[in-house]
Order: C-alpha cells, then sequence, then structure tokens
C-alpha cells in the first residue's frame, strides 16, 4: 500500500470518528425498518411487554398523504383518525446517502387546520399529490427509543407490515451518532426472534415504496 493511500485512510477514519462523537443535531430523525410477516405481531407485543417499564401500547391508525415535487422532495399529511393529532412533515436525508437511517425532520402541528386548507398549502408551495396509505401503528414509546409495529394498506389495498426502531426524538439532541447507533443495536438484539436484525435493515423508506412516478418501476421495491 501506498503512502499516499495510507494517509487517505488514516484520514478517513478521522473523519468517521469525529462524526461518531459529535453530538447529532436537533430535528434529526435516526431510525430502522425491517419488514415482516403479519402474524409476528403478537411476537412482537409479548416481547416488548415482558421488558422492565415497558409502556402501555398506543394505537393509532389513520391516513397519510403524500405531496411530491419533481426534485423527489416530499411533504406528508397525516390525520390519525382516532387522535386530535394531526402534523405537516418535511423530511430531507443528506446528499448522497443511501439509507435513511438519519434524516433531517421537521413536524408542524396543524390539528385545528382542515385538510382542504393544508391540501391548498401545498399546492401553492409547488407541490402535487402522488399518493396516499393507511398506516395501523402499535406504539411503544420507551425513554430511549420508539418501537412500533405497523401495518401499511397501499392504494392497492394489499398490506405490508413493518418494525420501527426510532431513538427518542427529544433527547437525540444530547446523543453522539455512536450512542444512537447503540440504541438501534440493543434493540435489535432484543427483537432478534422476529428477524430484527442489521442484515434485515430496510434501504428504503415508505415514500420510496410507494412514491408514483419519480422512480423507474423497476428500480422500486416489490410490495
Amino acid at each position: 500500500m501506498s503512502s499516499v493511500q495510507e494517509t487517505i485512510e488514516e484520514l478517513d477514519k478521522v473523519v468517521v470518528k469525529e462524526e461518531e462523537e459529535s453530538k447529532i443535531p436537533h430535528h434529526t430523525e435516526f431510525e430502522t425498518k425491517y419488514r415482516v410477516e403479519g402474524h409476528l405481531i403478537y411476537t412482537f407485543k409479548e416481547i416488548v411487554n415482558n421488558l422492565k417499564d415497558a409502556p402501555v401500547c398506543v394505537y393509532v391508525e389513520g391516513p397519510d398523504w403524500y405531496y411530491t415535487k419533481e426534485d423527489g422532495s416530499f411533504l406528508r399529511y397525516r390525520k390519525a383518525d382516532n387522535q386530535k393529532r394531526a402534523e405537516v412533515t418535511f423530511k430531507e436525508k443528506p446528499v448522497g446517502v443511501r439509507s435513511n437511517v438519519k434524516r433531517k425532520e421537521v413536524n408542524w402541528r396543524v390539528d385545528s387546520t382542515p385538510f382542504e386548507t393544508v391540501h391548498e398549502g401545498a399546492i401553492m408551495q409547488g407541490y402535487e399529490f402522488n399518493f396516499k396509505i393507511w398506516k395501523m401503528c402499535h406504539i411503544y414509546n420507551f425513554k430511549d427509543a420508539t418501537l412500533v409495529f405497523y401495518t401499511v394498506r397501499g392504494e392497492d389495498n394489499k398490506d405490508a407490515h413493518f418494525v420501527e426502531i426510532e431513538v427518542d426524538e427529544e433527547t437525540i439532541h444530547k446523543l453522539t451518532e455512536k450512542d444512537a447507533w447503540d440504541v438501534i443495536k440493543k434493540y435489535e438484539e432484543i427483537l432478534a426472534p422476529l428477524g430484527i436484525t442489521y442484515r434485515n435493515r430496510m434501504m428504503k423508506s415508505l415514500f420510496e415504496l410507494y412514491v408514483k412516478d419519480l422512480y423507474n418501476e423497476g428500480n422500486r421495491e416489490t410490495i
């Protein structure tokens, strides 16, 4: 190996170390998703309910509307049918990054805003309605992370099932990236009986799975 290559590798190690040791900024979503079979909801709930200080499960279901621009950016409007909470979400992942583990996320609460107003506002900002999904979520909010088992029904009425591990968004800014990964790995080990391992982390987001027209059909993951 040449001295130049060795120098480059050492610099790369320094950059990685600095990234791991720096704190994660506010408005950062740090999560991993895994595709699972629907019947595993029972195993998931049994495992989670038996954990120390397990929180009460929160069940939420309702539609998500996605609006897109030609550059690939999107806006999501979410209104849970069994809750008053409604919000508009913008997400942005680092340039050149394939996975969706770490993304910038900004949420705006719009509980009292009619859907028609949100829709018109999105159109005025240059977004166009792209697709709608229905989500049924079983949510456990631990102190360090949120664990979710959810079912997504697409516009083709087909169901897909997922597990999500998200590092707590309220305290994420106190953690380094290494700390955040430690939280993810902790719950992967706990949920391993469901096939929740690093090998099965999804590379694509729900947006990338269901979006229309912005991606070649041949490159989309099969639902």
